[in-house]
């Protein structure tokens, strides 16, 4: 497994937040090829999807800017990190996008960079120039980058407010022992508690924390929790929009992963379904990740 080299996963983890205000200052020559380093090392999935990522400027001006539905919360910067991947139904596809997109930005964190998810909700137009989009790919996500401003704008206050953006789900609702009926408490989880808590802190649209985990004797494994009508799978299948519970399931797993390796726990994801009774219609198995040494 690749680790985050040169800073610390945790401190990165803690330090993010979703920057709407940014300096007009343009990414320093010397941090844009660090990054750019950074993405060329780090292009595949855990499962070998072969993604593309790009840093690109939108020098159109702002009247193109102002027409990106999205764009009218993201202030002070033109440039923007851009990925794409090819469109799968079925496979980890999305979960893989997330979990390396992921990384990256922990890593343009680390470089005092500031980041904004811009999901399903951005025009995709100017974007799909800016990567060279193809004709079997899709584009599920655009990042606004660049070096955050001394003081947030109202943007953002009002947004953090909405989605209620400081508030994560406590322990009891997102961690399990055995099965879904008996919460998971810090105690239990020993060495593993920091990697969960940084899980715990990780970003999701809308704030909604689909993913949940179950640990027993074999792993931990990883549930998606879907938010009931938040997403009609009927139009994602019919459109070019990602499913974003999916990609935020795959930025749980760069938080859970990535946060072992700091702490030189080693282990792999497998996707091996358990024999554990799920709690509703909502909830659909992922992956599961186990220790090399198999101990828990």
């Amino acid at each position: 497994m690749a680790h985050l080299n040169n800073y610390a996963v945790v401190n990165s983890i803690q330090s993010r937040y979703s920057c709407r205000t940014f300096q007009n200052t343009p990414i320093s020559a010397g941090h844009k090829s660090e990054l750019l380093q950074f993405i060329m090392d780090h292009h595949t999935g855990t499962f070998g999807a072969k993604l593309r990522f790009q840093i690109g400027t939108i020098k159109s001006g702002l009247a193109i800017l102002r027409r990106l539905n999205t764009y009218g919360f993201i202030k002070g910067t033109d440039e923007f990190l851009v990925g794409a991947m090819t469109q799968s139904i079925d496979g980890l596809e999305l979960e893989e996008f997330g979990y390396v997109l992921e990384k990256i930005i922990l890593k343009a964190t680390s470089l005092g960079l500031g980041t904004c998810w811009m999901g399903g909700t951005f025009r995709k137009s100017v974007f799909r120039k800016m990567i060279s989009l193809k004709e079997d790919e899709i584009l599920p996500a655009v990042i606004a980058i660049g070096y955050p401003a001394e003081k947030r704008g109202v943007a953002d206050y009002v947004i953090r407010g909405f989605v209620k953006a400081t508030r994560r789900r406590s322990w009891d609702k997102l961690f399990f022992l055995e099965d879904f009926s008996t919460p998971l408490i810090k105690e239990e989880a020993g060495a593993f508690s920091t990697p969960l808590e940084m899980l715990r802190l990780a970003p999701s649209a809308s704030n909604r924390q689909p993913w949940r985990i179950v640990k027993n004797s074999h792993g931990w494994h990883f549930f998606l929790q879907r938010t009931e009508g938040y997403q009609d799978q009927a139009i994602l299948k019919m459109t070019d929009k990602a499913d974003l519970q999916r990609i935020d399931m795959g930025i749980a797993m760069c938080h859970f992963e990535q946060t072992l390796n700091e702490m030189e726990m080693s282990g792999k994801w497998h996707i091996n379904t358990p024999q554990i009774t799920l709690p509703n219609d909502l909830t659909e198995y992922k992956v599961s990740w186990v220790p090399e040494s198999n101990s828990v």
